[in-house]
């Protein structure tokens, strides 16, 4: 929560605002979209999984119910930011360089056209990554749905998942900007599985909130810059984000 929060601050900051309407337009257009496509699939979809209920198993139709609207908002929240980071992955990736330059790290120097060109190849890479895994994950939540007992696990894997996807999300803007691979980035987010799940979850319980999802995505950039730069570039160095934003200030390592 530290770091999303102090994300937020920094974009009420002077010289940050501008980074903030053109993603916010997009989320909210993208929003009444996947909105209505959701709430139309929704009803038809539960029918079909009630179809498979055998009769002598009546109780497993409250489950489904119970487990598929826990799902469909864990669904919801990561459409919205797969979809809406795509569209937007230019400017926050300039967010990212831009919090990063202003807390006195030094950052490889790209034209915007390259930057755009980047950034853009970057989130097909991670939308491969979301999608292939997020196969393998969903059948085995699947079988795991009409199997007593287990089922009740179903909604806790499916939003550890979230969390994990959502902190990868937000923490490669940063580490894309600075040159480290996907693979090392997804090695380097365990380290501090703290921070990543503690991010993570609070991203997604904000991201299955209609309305005040489209305001998250530029307030989770800065947060996981931050995170990024304190748990995994820069862990050893004298990073005071409290005052950062408002006194210049270098990162220096303590050795």
């Amino acid at each position: 929560m530290h770091y999303f929060l102090f994300g937020l601050k920094v974009l009420l900051s002077s010289g940050y605002r501008k980074f903030i309407l053109i993603p916010l337009a997009a989320n909210a257009i993208l929003f009444c979209v996947i909105a209505f496509a959701l709430f139309t699939l929704l009803p038809g979809s539960l029918q079909w999984l009630i179809t498979w209920i055998p009769d002598w198993l009546p109780f497993m139709e409250w489950i489904i119910y119970s487990v598929a609207g826990v799902l469909f908002l864990l669904v919801y929240g990561m459409s919205f930011s797969v979809i809406t980071n795509i569209f937007a992955a230019p400017f926050n990736g300039l967010l990212a360089e831009k919090i990063q330059r202003d807390a006195g790290l030094d950052i490889p120097d790209e034209s915007i056209t390259s930057v755009i060109l980047r950034t853009l190849a970057r989130e097909m890479r991670k939308l491969l990554y979301f999608i292939g895994y997020g196969l393998l994950v969903s059948l085995g939540l699947f079988i795991l749905t009409f199997i007593p007992l287990l089922n009740l696990l179903v909604p806790v894997l499916a939003f550890i998942w979230l969390c994990w996807c959502l902190a990868i999300q937000y923490l490669d803007y940063a580490a894309d900007n600075n040159q480290q691979s996907f693979t090392q980035l997804r090695k380097d987010a365990k380290k501090p599985w703290v921070s990543t799940f503690g991010f993570g979850a609070l991203v997604s319980f904000l991201l299955m909130v209609p309305i005040v999802n489209i305001f998250v995505m530029p307030a989770a950039v800065a947060g996981a810059t931050l995170l990024w730069l304190k748990k995994i570039h820069k862990p050893d160095a004298d990073f005071d984000m409290t005052h950062i934003f408002d006194e210049p200030k270098q990162l220096e390592n303590k050795s």
